[in-house]
């Protein structure tokens, strides 16, 4: 078992729930709007709705990458290859992140991705 593949997978865990609910806006597109937007409301009805479709696109795929780390930790060192390549996505996705949103947040997933893969 490898506990930093733990951690990223509980990591993305939160990201997956914080994008998924509650579903018509999710918590992390309202925290995440509040803080750039400066505003309660600042969607109208059919943009709230669009945006919060891409949010929960990527609730789904932090899941489906929670799920891989869980697997890939509970597999141990035969499943090496697969966690390289999980936490290397995690590691791309969380730098990609940090300069498009201009948050923190992502730099943990970064963050977790990176010590994953040098403690592998």
């Amino acid at each position: 078992m490898i506990p930093i593949l733990y951690v990223a997978a509980a990591l993305h865990a939160g990201f997956m729930v914080a994008e998924l609910f509650p579903w018509p806006m999710p918590a992390l597109l309202s925290t995440v709007s509040k803080t750039w937007l400066a505003t309660d409301s600042p969607f109208t009805p059919a943009q709230q709705n669009l945006v919060a479709t891409i949010v929960h696109n990527a609730g789904i795929y932090n899941g489906i990458l929670a799920g891989g780390l869980f697997w890939a930790a509970r597999q141990g060192t035969s499943s090496s290859d697969l966690s390289q390549v999980l936490l290397a996505g995690a590691l791309v996705a969380g730098i990609f992140g940090a300069i498009t949103m201009k948050s923190w947040v992502p730099l943990l997933q970064a963050a977790v991705g990176l010590a994953g893969l040098l403690l592998i």
